[in-house]
């Protein structure tokens, strides 16, 4: 069931209308109760097998969590023990098969057995969020959460399937509290949906099947000026899709009265690549840097030893993307990107200015972008290949193209100021007055986008 699906939008109005008064006067339990039941029955509607499996991620993570002690005693071994099972958990079921093909090719292996597992969706999100709350517990910077709260933390459905991937005191401390749950930011709510509509329904769908889908599929037959739009395309349906995401699952959750962090803050107007992934799924960034590059060391040891510590911790953030020697390079053209900023920073003093460092920093998003969105090295190698390919006449209105390019950037410099001015605006209107408002979105975005609901591109992380 996705998100911006007609049933989805019908089953979430219903269980709205149960949440808020039939649980009236019954304080928070009851709401988290109905909850947890609608997360799990969410995740249901997938696959009978993956409740189950969460069940018992979950479990785990929370019964190792109880038995770290509160004050004296060691304190290491549940947390080892949870952190091995979580990642034993995900490799199996996300990596096994990769891995075994990857050892066959090139140790000659073929003992290892073929083993044909569901991957469940979303279960790179809920390990990464278990494994925050066991590390948190284990530092002692919080107690153990009741089962009830726990199992509600880690499958709460509007952050269950792609994330944002929430510390404990943003979601978990919500959870707790015994204060008396309201509808946050109503209109703010509104406007995120229709924006998700914008994005994803309209926007991204258009240029999934207008430029991305057929010039990856084959890239040999397109004139360069053309692969260069379509890997532009694609960087803006990424943002589309996952930004969209983000926003319609902010919305729900603050319908049900919960505040989740940002996740994006505009990415392509980054002017070099620290900035970057400062405003590009920034909950997996700032996990990445606080459990992953920090224990490495961090910058803490020498100049060179931080550099290593990047490409490691950036080509392991590949690796959780996906199980393909394409996302391991992706993941390690970004920790060497890094690199050679920081030298540059070391060696230079030059500051570009910031129309031209934007534009590089792009074009090398972009390159990552291809190897990213190729289904196999051999597409990639064929899209840049195709790069030097002018002599052909191109095939697709690659103006009309770059002009919609030009809007989306323009846009996205005018869309902090904009985005409070609409809610607003909003705001200002009657009830009615907003319901004819999204409706006529609603019914335009249905008629200029493709036909179906296609499903997030994260849900295959």
């Amino acid at each position: 069931m996705q998100y911006l699906s007609p049933e989805f939008a019908l089953a979430f109005l219903a269980f709205l209308w149960l949440y808020w008064f039939v649980a009236v006067g019954s304080g928070s339990r009851l709401q988290n109760l109905m909850l947890l039941v609608a997360s799990y029955g969410f995740y249901l509607s997938f696959d009978w097998r993956l409740p189950l499996l969460l069940a018992g991620f979950s479990i785990t993570i929370l019964g190792l969590a109880k038995l770290i002690p509160s004050h004296h005693g060691p304190r290491r071994w549940p947390v080892v023990c949870g952190a091995l099972a979580a990642l034993a958990n995900l490799a199996a079921f996300k990596y096994y098969n990769f891995f075994r093909e990857a050892l066959a090719s090139g140790f000659e292996l073929s003992s290892l057995p073929v083993l044909d597992m569901l991957l469940p969706v979303g279960i790179s999100f809920y390990t990464f969020v278990g494994l925050n709350y066991l590390f948190v517990v284990g530092r002692g910077e919080r107690a153990p959460a009741s089962w009830s709260h726990g199992l509600l933390f880690l499958s709460f459905f509007p952050t269950l399937l792609a994330g944002p991937i929430c510390r404990p005191q943003e979601l978990l401390t919500q959870i707790e509290a015994n204060t008396p749950r309201k509808i946050l930011h109503l209109d703010k709510a509104l406007l995120l949906i229709v924006s998700a509509l914008v994005k994803k329904i309209w926007l991204a769908g258009w240029l999934a099947e207008t430029w991305v889908n057929p010039v990856f599929a084959d890239p040999s037959h397109y004139h360069a000026l053309e692969l260069i739009g379509a890997v532009t395309a694609y960087a803006w349906q990424l943002f589309f899709d996952f930004s969209g995401y983000t926003d319609v699952v902010t919305a729900l959750a603050l319908l049900l009265g919960f505040s989740l962090p940002a996740n994006f803050r505009q990415p392509y107007l980054a002017l070099n690549l620290t900035e970057f992934w400062q405003r590009w799924h920034i909950t997996l960034s700032r996990w990445i840097r606080e459990f992953v590059y920090i224990p490495l060391g961090g910058n803490r040891a020498s100049w060179l030893r931080t550099q290593v510590n990047l490409v490691i911790a950036m080509t392991l953030s590949g690796l959780w993307h996906g199980a393909g020697f394409t996302f391991i390079v992706w993941g390690l053209w970004h920790g060497l990107g890094f690199v050679v900023q920081n030298l540059w920073r070391r060696f230079t003093k030059i500051q570009l200015p910031n129309g031209l460092a934007q534009a590089i920093t792009f074009a090398f998003v972009c390159c990552g972008w291809v190897v990213f969105r190729a289904d196999n090295w051999q597409v990639a190698e064929e899209f840049f290949v195709g790069l030097t390919n002018w002599h052909q006449k191109p095939s697709l209105n690659w103006p009309l193209l770059a002009i919609y390019l030009c809007i989306f950037f323009a846009a996205a410099k005018q869309a902090e100021a904009v985005v409070p001015r609409l809610e607003t605006i909003l705001t200002s209107l009657r009830w009615w007055q907003k319901s004819v408002c999204c409706a006529l979105v609603a019914i335009g975005v249905i008629t200029l986008a493709p036909a179906g609901v296609p499903g997030f591109i994260y849900f295959g992380f």
